[in-house]
Formats: structure tokens, C-alpha cells, sequence
């Protein structure tokens, strides 16, 4: 076989090698640095965007506080006041001077009256651009927004800034100031930044309106708007780069801000490369020579001295032939190794053979701890292979502190040279392992170690089950549980700490205990007879005579020899038995009081009525009562005054009646009683009144004394129900009439507050249908002068007169309306019907407001405030011609709670009255704290005036009073000419009632206001 020179093959390999890896490195080199130049292109355009927000936001920053700084000039509020343009106009141009000061193109002032002041227009001169129609629209003020205006085809771009001008002494807002900064052709703004970013052109823009731009040569600008889209905001062509930047101050628009900026770095990179390549081409060559000479001086001289070393290799016996070989020096270098591999082969095979079927861990390694030999199982462990594992260190396979225990023994083998074991703790992929290691040193002729060699036994499992064993018995003795240990004599092989805490036996004495606990519970028996399992509640005697209840379990078992033993399992349930004695009481009796709750009542009325009637006794009844006026104790001395009040009463209503009848707590302050086999009716009322006067007594709560009564209702079993839920409305609905009636009487039930019940169920049905039916409308009683000449105002009042019937009374459908939630509904109805009619009654002509009553839940109502803007926008009504009437008693009672919700009603413009003044507190310190302006006085105390002296008085110091804090007065049920002619005696403002005008319609009020006599008012 022809033979082909190796290093001929070499030199050839070796000169295509470096053309092509210099090849693929330039190319590599010149793609990186396009990445690389086209991430700076991007970096740049965001550190750039960074810069330009910064300069801008700085130079309207600068703007912001010159228009900051006159506002704080005094002259200039004083202008403002005494009108003088010429001064404000010197003021405001003697502080816009600087260079920050001429950047802005008008300045318009705006008095509090609406009138308007241009003090500068220097950047907006000769365009049609309405500021001072600008000027008045609303804006927030400290903060920058953006405005579009077009004149004629131009759209036009501003940024304004408005700030309160205040006078300094009072505090008061006199006027605003408007600054005004045009962004169409904005030269200080684009020359700023083309002179920053060094762009040939730059443009200003908002969406398609290009609003101004600069540019060094002709066509850039036009290049620059170009593209509609620019991707990722930056483009990067072959002569230029195109950004697309956005400009955004405070709460204005966001603008864009396009440049166009040289690109030489591509064509550098371009020239550079090509040269680069010449260059490469030219060394590769030079090098390739080079290499080639050397490479075929070494290899000839190398591989003939490799070819001689083997050839030399003594050894016995014939080896077989190599041949095969393409290159010369290698057929010559393969006989030789040859004759190698067949001396070590059979060695190495037996040696191998053993390292790699052992299950220890087999290594060596040479004294400068490098791994020359490692078997499988090592390799494993390591988590390597065994090829990965030769030549490396320790400290690259070990962990640091295995690394620690390693070197101390390796160390102490070579310094001593004896054998050495220990134990040796290590991670391996599989989890943590023990090993028993066992190292000793490799001594060469000399006797001198040049080695070390290990094996190590994996004793994890040993280890693991000696810890388990260890931990069972720790387990054993220090669980909760009683645990005792018998054989199939049921003799006692072992127990536990917690048997002698709960029995009080020890070892000894426990045997004659089992047997006791064993022959008293005879079917525990069966499961040594069955050798079955077997548990059960028990009772085991502790040594003191007391009796333990246990849960005991009895589990057989095998020992190791086979033998039966049985697993005794004792816990302790004494807690759990007074757990569930609390829970059940827990279930049945109310916490606070310790009287049957709902649940238990309900259960011993059932019991009552299925119990069999004794001839001798009457009957039985079911009383309910609710305590009067309780949240109001409970509000004015907080909830633990109220809980000890609630102990009281439970405790007082206990002693009233007898120990077979049961009293119980619903909940809150309900209160519900059986009253069982009573004799006659005269004793269930003696029962119940004696309740009453018990209830009645003053209640010492510590340093409290306070007062409570109650109201009752009665129902009795078989009369008035047959079955728990009726009997308990029953005296519900009974409860519910007693507290009608004035509170603290007995009122038995009776078919007719079942068949008002019903009634008014049907009229609550019927309201809620009456807004969709269009049954509801809204009738106006006029508010006149005290002279009863001019109509002042009108009281919006609401009707129902639903179809095919009579009318329905206010008085009657008005509470049932309180009492629900439609309440909110119908108030938002009337609100909206009001402000419309009044609308229509003022386009014609009239400044009279109208008055619309607000009930307590609207007033509670978190959707109000909307209500009341949604009802004057829709019907356009100025604010100040609404009047919103609430109720004294509620307010009063309830001033904290809704206080801010009338301060932001007042804030609105919208005028507040009392009304019924005189019939809750009428405090003037709660009068004081509300934004009200009108009083309306109560007709109760208008109706007896003048021949009532007590009203007379109360009249007129509710007059002083009011007028006191500079209120409005009007009076309610004014009917004859004496109370119109006394209440002009004593100061009253204004009138309402029949005297005068009955309630009407819309058209009913005009005509009775006369506008044309109001116009000329």
C-alpha cells in the first residue's frame, strides 16, 4: 500500500485552516461591529430623549417660575384692584426682561370679575388666536397643558400655564395669570436643539400638523418627514440617521421632535474593513509559509525520535502485525505502540475488571492531590465520569468543607505513612451520603509515597437506620400519648413517659392497673383473642381514684422473632370532652348574657307547642320585646356600657318570671320570652307588667346612672299560631304596634296589625311600582315676602295618586318610603323633576329657587353629591337657585357623620335650610357648625301664635337666634292675618302657607309669581 507523507497532508491543512479562520473572525469582527455601532445609534437616541425632556422641562421650568414670581409681586394685585392695564402691563415687563422672560409669547391676566388683561403678546403678533376666549376656559393650575386652536387652515399649538394671583393680606384669589408659549415655529426652542444634538435638520410636529423646523441645506427637511413610521423611534442608513424624539411637558400633548443626523461611522467601518481584509490576506500568507516550514521541521524531527523510544521498548513474546497506517512516520509509530498495548493489556484488563465491578469508591491520586485513577462508582458519587474526573484537583471537585476533612488526612498520610480511616460526610446527585474511607500511601522503591490510594464504603443506609432507630425511641418516650407495650401473656414489656403522667403508674406498678383497665372494658379483649385492631372511649383510673377519659386503640404487631405484642394507644380527651361541654353552650346560650340564643329558644317553643295542654292551665305565649332608645345609650357611653346595661336587663328579666319558662336573647337588644302553662290572661299581663317596671328601674353602670324601658308584644300558642315562625312574627309585629304607640306598653296581637301589616306591604309594593307607572309628579307651594306681595321661593312637595284609585296621603307613603330604601330612589326623582320645572319657570324670566326636601338616607347616600350634578346639568339650572331642606332632628343627632357631605354641597353653590327648627335640639352651637342659610320654622309653633304666649316666645328667640348668625328665616303654616302681622312684628323674613298659596302646579306658580313684577325687581 502506497503511503502518503504526513507532514505534507500537515502543511496543506494548516494553510486552509488560517484562511478560513481569519476569514470567519473578519467577518465576525465586522458583523459584531454593525451590532455594536447600530446598539450605540440606539443608546444614544435614549440618552438623547433623556437630554432633550431635561433642557425643555428646565426651560419651561424657568418660564414657570417667572410666571411664579409675579404673581408674588404685590404692586400687582393692587393693580388688579384698582384695574390700572398700565401698571399691570409695567409690572409684568419689567420681570420678563431676561432671556427666560422673552421665550414667552403672552402673558393675559384674568380678573376675578371675568375681565380680561393682555399685558404681552410678542410671539403671537399678527396671528388670530382667541386668548382671551382661551384665558377663560378652566384649567388646573401649576402645571403646563397643551392647547390646539386653528385660525383660518393653520393648526396652532401652545403651551399654557396658569397660576392664581392672591392678595396677599386677605388670602383671597383677585384674578389668575396666563402664560402662554406658541410651539409653531419656535425658534429658541429648535435652534436650542439643533445646536445640542448637532442635527443638519430637526422638525417639530403633532401627529400629520408640522409645526415648525430648521435645516442646513435645502431637501434635508423635506428627507426628514420622509417616513410616516419610523420603527423603534431611530433609523440608521448609509449616509444619515433619522430619530424620532417625543416632547411632553407636565399634562400637556406629546409632541414629536424629528432629526436628521450624519452617519460616518458606516462608512468608516466599510473602509476600515476592506482594508482589514487586504491586510489579513496578506498575513495569513506570510504566516502560512511560515508555519508550514516550521511545522515540517518539528514533525519530521518529532516522529523520529517517538518512532526510535517505541522501537527501543523492551518486551517478550511476537506481537501481532500493525498495518493499515496512510502516512509513513505513523505506520512505524503504530508497530511500536503496538508492542506496548500488548504488554499492559492482559493487566490492565484484570485490573479494570476488579476497579469497576467494586461498590466501594476506588481512587488514586498523586501528591499534588490530582486524580490519576477513579473507578465508576467514585465517579458517580462525584457526579462526573471517570474520564472528567482524571487530572482534576480536589478543591475542583469537593465542596469546601469536605475539601477541609480531605486535606487533613492526606496530609497526615503522607507525613506519617501508615494507613489511615475515618468517616467522611459529602453531597452527591442522589442526596447527602456517609462514606467509611479508608486512604493509604503508594511507596516507591525508595520507600518514599508518591501516591495515595482509597477506598470508601458508602454507610449511609447503616447510618440513616441508626438515626431512626434513635429518633423512634425519642419519639416514644416524648409523644403526648400514652403508650404501653404488651406481649401475648398481656404482660407489660414496655411504656412511655406519658402513661405514668396520665394514669400515675410507673413500670412496675402499671401491670395490675392494665389488667383492672383491661377486664373493665371486656371488649378491648377481643382484639387479643381476634389479634385484631380495635378503639374505643374508656375511662382509665388514675392513681389518685380519679377517673381520666382516654380514647384508647389496640394494634397487634410482630416482633422481629415473630412473637405477638400489642400496641396499647392511651390519649388524653379531658380537654376535648370540656371542649365540647363549651360548644354546645357556645351553639345554645348568647356569650354576653348567658340566656338561650335563637337557637335554643326556637327548640323550647317547638318543645312547648308539641307538649300535651294541661286542663288545669290556660295556655301558653311568647313575648318579644326590644329595649327603647338603647342606641342611644349604647352611642352616647360606648358598647361596654350598653353589653353591662344588656347583663342587666337579661338578669332582671330572669327573676320576673318562673323557672320553667325560658327567656332568651335574639340579638342586639331583643329579648324574647315563653311564658308557660299560665292560668288566665290576667296573670300574663300581671307577668308583663311586672317586666316593664322591672326594665323601668335606673340601671347603676359604675359611675353611670342611666334609664331604659321596654316595649312587648304578645302572642299566644294555639290563638295567634301554631308554629314557631308565626308566633314569633306575631309578637314581632305586636312589639312593633306597642312601640307606635308611645313605647313601654304591652300590646297583644291582633288580626288587624296583621291585616295593616299586609297593608302596607301592598303600599310599599305599590311605590316601588309607582316611578315606572308615572303615578308620582311633584306639586310647588309658593315662599313669599313677609308682606306676602312677592313669591321668594318654592317648595317642591311630592303626590302620589296611583291609577284607578284615590290618592295616596304623603303622611301615609312618605314614612314607608323612610323606612326602605326607596326613599333614595323617589329623592332622586323629585331632585331631577325640581331642577327641571325650575328651569322652565326661570328661562321664562324669574329668579325664584326652589326647595327640595333631603331625606336622612339620601343625606346618607354616597351617590348624592352625583345626583345633585347630574340633576343640574341635565336641566341647566344655575346652582344658587337650588335649596336643599334637612331635617333638624336628624342632623343634629347625626352632625359629625354628614357635616362634610353639607360642606361640599355648599361648595357647590347650593343653598341649605333647616327645616322643622324648634322640634329637636335647636342648639345654637350645632345651629353655628352647619352651612345653612335659611331656618324654616316649624308650623307646630305658628299654629297657636299670638294668643300662646310659650310659642310667642320660642318664635321669637328662634328669630333672634338665627338672625344672630346672620340666617334667613321663614315660617311654616301660616294661615290667618294675625301670625302674618305678629311674625312681621318680631322680625320674621318670609311666609309660607295656606294664607297665601295653596300648593299648585308649575303653571299655578308662575302665575301666581308674576314675572313681570319680579323682572323689574
Amino acid at each position: 500500500m502506497r503511503t502518503i507523507r504526513f507532514s505534507t497532508v500537515l502543511m496543506i491543512l494548516v494553510l486552509i485552516l488560517l484562511s478560513v479562520v481569519s476569514a470567519i473572525l473578519l467577518s465576525s469582527a465586522y458583523l459584531a461591529a454593525q451590532r455594536a455601532l447600530q446598539q450605540e445609534i440606539i443608546q444614544t437616541y435614549h440618552r438623547d430623549q433623556r437630554t432633550l425632556l431635561s433642557l425643555l422641562g428646565e426651560q419651561f421650568s424657568n418660564i414657570y417660575q417667572i410666571s411664579h414670581e409675579l404673581i408674588e409681586v404685590n404692586e400687582l394685585s393692587s393693580a388688579l384692584d384698582r384695574n390700572d392695564h398700565i401698571g399691570i402691563r409695567n409690572i409684568v415687563d419689567s420681570l420678563l426682561d431676561g432671556d427666560s422672560g422673552q421665550r414667552i409669547d403672552a402673558v393675559v391676566i384674568t380678573r376675578s370679575s371675568g375681565e380680561l388683561v393682555e399685558v404681552r403678546n410678542t410671539g403671537i403678533i399678527n396671528l388670530n388666536l382667541p386668548l382671551n376666549s382661551i384665558s377663560r376656559r378652566p384649567q388646573i393650575s401649576g402645571r403646563w397643558h397643551s392647547i390646539h386652536e386653528q385660525s383660518g387652515n393653520t393648526d396652532h399649538y401652545l403651551m399654557r400655564l396658569v397660576l392664581p394671583i392672591v392678595e396677599p393680606e386677605l388670602g383671597e384669589v383677585v384674578g389668575q395669570l396666563n402664560t402662554y408659549v406658541l410651539l409653531n415655529n419656535n425658534y429658541w426652542l429648535m435652534n436650542q436643539l439643533q445646536q445640542l444634538f448637532g442635527s443638519n435638520a430637526i422638525s417639530l410636529s403633532h401627529q400629520k400638523n408640522l409645526l415648525g423646523g430648521l435645516e442646513h441645506n435645502p431637501g434635508e427637511l423635506a428627507q426628514l418627514r420622509e417616513p410616516t413610521t419610523i420603527i423603534n423611534q431611530v433609523e440608521a442608513r448609509k449616509e444619515f440617521i433619522l430619530r424620532d424624539h417625543f416632547l411632553k411637558i407636565d399634562a400637556s400633548e406629546s409632541f414629536s421632535i424629528r432629526m436628521l443626523l450624519p452617519n460616518s461611522a458606516f462608512t468608516a467601518l466599510k473602509d476600515t474593513y476592506f482594508r482589514t481584509l487586504i491586510h489579513a490576506a496578506i498575513a495569513v500568507i506570510v504566516f502560512g509559509l511560515l508555519a508550514i516550514w516550521v511545522i515540517y521541521r518539528l514533525t519530521h524531527r518529532s516522529l523520529a525520535q517517538l518512532i526510535n523510544y517505541a522501537e527501543q521498548v523492551p518486551e517478550s513474546g511476537v506481537p501481532a502485525s500493525f498495518s493499515g497506517a496512510k502516512f509513513t512516520e505513523f505506520d512505524r509509530v503504530g508497530h511500536a505502540l503496538e508492542l506496548m498495548l500488548l504488554r499492559i493489556q492482559d493487566r490492565d484488563q484484570r485490573l479494570a475488571s476488579i476497579i469497576d465491578n467494586s461498590p466501594d469508591l476506588i481512587f488514586i491520586k498523586d501528591i499534588a492531590h490530582r486524580y490519576r485513577l477513579v473507578n465508576q462508582r467514585m465517579a458517580d458519587v462525584i457526579g462526573q465520569t471517570p474520564e472528567q474526573l482524571i487530572g482534576q484537583v480536589d478543591h475542583q471537585v469537593l465542596d469546601n468543607g469536605v475539601m477541609e476533612v480531605v486535606s487533613a488526612a492526606d496530609e497526615q498520610i503522607l507525613s506519617t505513612g501508615k494507613p489511615l480511616s475515618y468517616e467522611l460526610k459529602m453531597s452527591s446527585p442522589s442526596g447527602q451520603i456517609t462514606l467509611l474511607m479508608s486512604k493509604f500511601p503508594i511507596i516507591d522503591e525508595l520507600g518514599t509515597p508518591y501516591a495515595i490510594g482509597g477506598i470508601a464504603t458508602d454507610i449511609t443506609a447503616m447510618k440513616q437506620a441508626e438515626g431512626e432507630l434513635k429518633l423512634a425511641q425519642q419519639v416514644f418516650e416524648e409523644t403526648a400519648e400514652a403508650i404501653v407495650v404488651l406481649d401475648a401473656e398481656q404482660m407489660i414489656l414496655t411504656i412511655n413517659r406519658a402513661f405514668t403522667e396520665i394514669s400515675g403508674q410507673t413500670l412496675t406498678q402499671g401491670h395490675d392497673a392494665i389488667k383492672a383497665f383491661l377486664q373493665s372494658h371486656p371488649d378491648s379483649l377481643e382484639a387479643f383473642a381476634s389479634n385484631s385492631r380495635w378503639q374505643g372511649e374508656c375511662v382509665l383510673k388514675h392513681r389518685n381514684g380519679e377517673s381520666v377519659p382516654v380514647l384508647v386503640s389496640i394494634t397487634p404487631l410482630l416482633s422481629p422473632a415473630m412473637e405477638p405484642r400489642f400496641v396499647l394507644l392511651f390519649t388524653d380527651i379531658t380537654e376535648l370532652k370540656a371542649a365540647e361541654v363549651r360548644l354546645e353552650r357556645m351553639a345554645l346560650y348568647d356569650n354576653l348574657t348567658g340566656l338561650p340564643n335563637r337557637s335554643l329558644f326556637y327548640q323550647r317553643l317547638e318543645q312547648c307547642i308539641e307538649a300535651p295542654r294541661n286542663r288545669d292551665h290556660w295556655n301558653s305565649a311568647v313575648m318579644f320585646l326590644d329595649l327603647d332608645r338603647f342606641k342611644s345609650i349604647n352611642d352616647t357611653y360606648g358598647h361596654n356600657t350598653g353589653d353591662a346595661l344588656l347583663q342587666q336587663v337579661a338578669n332582671r328579666l330572669h327573676a320576673c318570671v318562673g323557672a320553667k319558662d325560658t327567656v332568651a336573647r335574639l340579638g342586639g337588644d331583643e329579648f324574647t320570652i315563653i311564658v308557660r302553662d299560665i292560668q288566665n290572661l290576667g296573670q300574663l299581663k300581671s307577668i308583663a307588667q311586672r317586666i316593664l317596671g322591672s326594665v323601668r328601674e335606673p340601671y347603676d353602670l359604675g359611675s353611670i346612672r342611666c334609664f331604659t324601658s321596654t316595649s312587648i308584644g304578645i302572642a299566644i300558642v294555639d290563638k295567634d299560631g301554631k308554629d314557631t315562625e308565626t308566633l314569633t312574627r306575631h309578637a314581632d309585629l305586636a312589639m312593633y304596634q306597642a312601640k307606635e304607640r308611645g313605647r313601654n306598653i304591652v300590646q297583644f296581637f291582633d288580626e288587624n296589625l296583621n291585616a295593616q301589616n299586609q297593608q302596607r306591604n301592598l303600599l310599599e309594593e305599590g311605590l316601588r311600582a309607582a316611578l315606572g307607572k308615572k303615578e308620582l309628579f311633584l306639586n310647588f307651594q309658593p315662599r313669599f315676602d313677609i308682606d306676602g306681595e312677592r313669591v321668594v321661593g318654592a317648595e317642591a312637595l311630592l303626590r302620589w295618586h296611583p291609577a284607578g284609585q284615590d290618592p295616596v296621603s304623603p303622611a301615609v307613603f312618605i314614612p314607608i318610603a323612610e323606612d326602605s330604601t326607596l326613599i333614595v330612589d323617589i329623592g332622586r326623582f323629585v331632585l331631577k323633576e325640581a331642577c327641571l320645572a325650575a328651569a322652565h319657570w326661570n328661562q321664562s324670566g324669574a329668579q325664584i329657587p326652589v326647595s327640595v326636601n333631603l331625606s336622612p338616607r339620601q343625606l346618607r347616600d354616597t351617590r348624592l353629591l352625583l345626583d345633585l350634578e347630574q340633576a343640574l346639568n341635565e336641566s341647566k339650572l344655575d346652582p344658587h337657585l337650588l335649596e336643599l331642606e334637612i331635617t333638624e332632628t336628624h342632623v343634629m343627632e347625626n352632625i359629625d357623620e354628614v357635616i362634610h357631605t353639607l360642606d361640599l354641597i355648599r361648595a357647590m353653590d347650593i343653598s341649605l335650610s333647616v327645616d322643622d327648627f324648634g322640634t329637636g335640639y335647636s342648639s345654637l352651637i350645632y345651629l353655628k357648625k352647619l352651612p345653612v342659610s335659611t331656618v324654616k320654622i316649624d308650623q307646630s309653633f305658628v299654629r297657636d301664635v299670638p294668643d300662646d304666649d310659650d310659642d310667642v316666645v320660642l318664635v321669637q328667640a328662634i328669630i333672634q337666634m338665627s338672625h344672630s348668625l346672620r340666617l334667613n328665616v321663614v315660617a311654616e303654616g301660616v294661615e290667618t292675618q294675625a301670625q302674618q302681622e305678629f311674625l312681621r312684628n318680631v322680625g320674621c323674613d318670609e311666609l309660607q302657607g295656606f294664607l297665601l298659596a295653596r300648593p299648585g302646579t308649575v303653571e299655578q306658580l308662575m302665575e301666581k309669581a308674576d314675572i313681570d313684577v319680579v323682572e323689574t325687581a
